[in-house]
């Protein structure tokens, strides 16, 4: 049994590292670390900052990395550690970059020990281990600076990658997602924002506040409707940083569908502790 395990959830702009220690029969996570994370700069600035975050945590503890478990968004090689991601707005300058032998230097952790998951994945599954829905059957969505989807059933989480999915004039990240909202802010009431943080905090724009979430409440009940209702599942959880103001959204979504939303619990530990419940380590 492993002693000491990293994790890592690598987003569009941080990277957040713990190290998880075996302690007899429970795993407790010490030297969390959140870091910024430039995802559209050069490779060179970008793995700087990913070893600034990684050893942040690495540095902290005492004994040998014994696995590491990366959550990460795709399109990505899951098996072979390779990034895919072209034309995604974020590690463009990764691209076809084999993170699995750089985090294997960098770590001293042979490859054969290195996990990686899909974002929306891997968020799903600290969610199931933070609701305690292992038995169920639940939808993770994710909305962020995109559209994560995935689904879990009988201990086992799909990629459903609905974010490129058919959607109005588009897909439905042109809808559900930072650039989804702050573009109708654009559009309709010809105010920049440079994201729904900035829009939420802003005391000047209570309007446009409450006609962007009527837009994302209306185009995620329609989503919801084509999408997930087929799959009949007995939970929804939503996460990401526009989930950070669901209480802008949450009540009228909820409305709209029989199927209970519980909001994510917010927390990079729970992703961490669910990655490593998938695997004998």
């Amino acid at each position: 049994m492993k002693k000491n395990m990293l994790c890592l959830d690598i987003g569009g702009s941080h990277i957040s590292s713990a190290v998880v220690k075996q302690l007899n029969d429970a795993r407790i996570a010490v030297a969390y670390n959140r870091s910024a994370v430039e995802s559209m700069a050069d490779k060179e600035s970008i793995l700087s900052q990913w070893k600034y975050g990684i050893m942040k945590s690495i540095d902290n503890i005492l004994g040998d990395i014994e696995a590491v478990f990366v959550s990460i968004p795709g399109p990505f090689d899951y098996e072979n550690g390779i990034s895919l991601m072209d034309g995604m707005n974020k590690y463009q300058s990764l691209l076809n970059m084999d993170v699995k032998s750089y985090l294997s230097e960098i770590c001293a952790v042979d490859k054969e020990h290195i996990y990686f998951y899909n974002d929306a994945q891997a968020f799903l599954l600290g969610e199931i281990y933070h609701h305690k829905l292992k038995d169920t059957k639940v939808v993770g969505l994710t909305l962020g600076t995109g559209l994560g989807s995935a689904l879990y059933e009988n201990g086992i989480v799909n990629d459903l990658n609905y974010g490129s999915a058919n959607f109005r004039n588009g897909i439905s990240e042109d809808y559900i997602s930072t650039r989804g909202i702050i573009s109708y802010v654009n559009n309709r009431f010809g105010v920049k924002f440079n994201n729904v943080k900035e829009l939420v905090s802003s005391n000047q724009h209570e309007k446009e506040v409450e006609n962007s979430f009527r837009f994302l409440t209306e185009a995620l009940a329609e989503f919801i409707s084509i999408y997930v209702l087929p799959l009949k599942a007995d939970y929804i959880v939503i996460g990401g940083s526009i989930a950070k103001s669901s209480h802008l959204f949450l009540e009228n979504l909820q409305i709209t569908t029989n199927i209970p939303i519980k909001i994510a619990s917010m927390d990079d530990l729970n992703i961490f502790y669910g990655m490593i419940s998938t695997t004998e380590v």
